[in-house]
């Protein structure tokens, strides 16, 4: 059992001396009940202004900092659905950049833990895989047989790669 969980930039900013005490205190009341931790860690200012990028290792070294070394730390999920919406416009291309950015910052500084990036399709899943460690796909196709697809080819890849799979979200 997994709990991804959205931790987001501006609790940092505006509760950053008691906040590391309540998330130690979640993962650990979760690894209590069998529930490993996936924190989603990917938004911030950065995404919006590359001139950012400094604020987004300082809130990877905080987010370490706090639970790096809680056995229900899971991983690190450095991105949610960095291909949403599909098109590949300025927006798309800026997430990208910003999960490769955070996850590439995130095995520096904690290559301990695996990394992950939530991404909403196979396609973006294939595209992300290099950077991550654990491969990772949502799925809400409006078919069962659009999902088994999806989840076949997914794990064909894995396969392929020689990485764990994990599906992230379905419905």
């Amino acid at each position: 059992n997994q709990v991804r969980v959205f931790i987001m930039y501006n609790v940092y900013t505006e509760d950053n001396e008691a906040f590391p005490g309540k998330l130690k205190h979640f993962v650990r009341a979760c690894h209590e009940r069998g529930i490993g931790v996936m924190p989603v860690v990917g938004y911030g200012p950065w995404l919006r202004d590359s001139t950012q990028y400094p604020s987004a290792r300082e809130w990877a070294q905080y987010l370490i900092d706090a639970i790096s070394d809680e056995p229900g730390l899971a991983m690190w999920d450095v991105m949610n659905e960095p291909d949403w919406p599909p098109a590949r416009d300025e927006r798309y291309l800026s997430k990208f950049k910003c999960s490769k950015l955070l996850a590439n910052t995130f095995h520096e500084l904690d290559p301990n833990t695996p990394v992950t990036i939530g991404a909403a399709f196979v396609d973006g899943m294939i595209e992300l895989a290099d950077y991550v460690d654990v491969l990772q796909f949502h799925d809400y196709m409006q078919t069962r047989e659009q999902i088994r697809n999806n989840i076949e080819r997914a794990k064909e890849f894995a396969t392929k790669v020689n990485k764990p799979l994990i599906n992230g979200e379905i419905g």
